[in-house]
């Protein structure tokens, strides 16, 4: 019985091994999947230092104070930049239009540190007003501003002169029945071309125009029928006169006018057009 079993053993052994063989057969090796690394990030540049900041001409500007000046006065003038001067300073190169009317510096400069420089601009009298336009000139930006230089200011003043009868009066001439006074002009100031008289007695105003240079005229227009409308008043020395009113205005070449300036006036009859005095 035993050797049976041994016969059976040694009969099943070479086939036991050979399906063991086959079994530890190794598939046909298949090539591995390459996978690429990751790339390295590239390192950020170092920034490079940046330059010190200097004013941003964009934002700048001029101003002017007053921006409307009589001629012969001295404006104020500002640069102001949008930022601090930088260390050597900021050179403002400065232009007008008209160097005749109103002129300014070559140049100012604004002190470092500083965003901002004051300058008096100069002017000229003229006739009629006129518009200068300045310029500052600073890191290849303008600022402009514009100035208006005017005439002197027009001011009227008067006197009234009688050959008889002195300052403040006017007499009725004996032969003409016309008032022998003259009107002047001749204290009123600025650039004048033309006066603007008015005499009036009662309700009734007589015009009279002149052109300049005649600041002293004779009154027109008055006759009886303008004495006749007056009230009358009595002098220091009690002689009686009739009241008149006489007003000036001047006015320039622009057409700009002066105030009127009125004097009361004394108009003696020397009894002509029916008067007893």
């Amino acid at each position: 019985m035993h050797a049976y079993r041994l016969l059976a053993v040694l009969a099943l052994g070479p086939l036991t091994l050979a399906l063991a063989q086959c079994g530890s057969v190794s598939p046909e090796p298949t090539s591995p999947t390459r996978v690429s690394p990751a790339p390295s990030p590239s390192p950020a540049p170092s920034p490079s230092p940046s330059p010190a900041p200097s004013p941003a001409p964009g934002g700048s500007s001029l101003s002017l104070n007053p921006a409307t000046i009589q001629g012969q006065s001295q404006p104020q003038a500002t640069v102001t930049l949008s930022a601090a001067a930088p260390g050597g300073g900021a050179l403002v190169v400065l232009k007008s239009d008209n160097p005749t009317v109103a002129r300014v510096p070559a140049s100012v400069t604004v002190a470092p540190g500083s965003r901002s420089v004051t300058f008096l601009v100069e002017t000229s009298t003229v006739v009629v007003p006129t518009s200068v336009t300045l310029a500052a000139t600073y890191g290849g930006a303008s600022m402009t501003a514009t100035l208006t230089v005017t005439p002197p200011t027009l001011v009227a003043s008067f006197v009234v002169r009688s050959r008889t009868r002195g300052l403040g009066a006017c007499g009725v001439d004996l032969t003409s029945q016309e008032l022998d006074c003259v009107f002047d002009g001749s204290a009123s100031q600025g650039f004048i071309s033309t006066y603007l008289w008015t005499h009036t007695m009662g309700a009734r105003t007589q015009r009279q125009t002149a052109a300049a240079p005649n600041a002293a005229v004779s009154p027109q227009g008055a006759e009886c029928d303008l004495y006749q409308q007056a009230t009358g008043g009595d002098d220091s020395s009690g002689n009686r006169y009739l009241k008149m009113d006489v007003t000036l205005q001047v006015r320039d070449a622009a057409g700009a006018v002066s105030d009127v300036v009125r004097q009361p006036v004394r108009v003696y009859p020397n009894r002509q057009c029916g008067f007893s005095y």
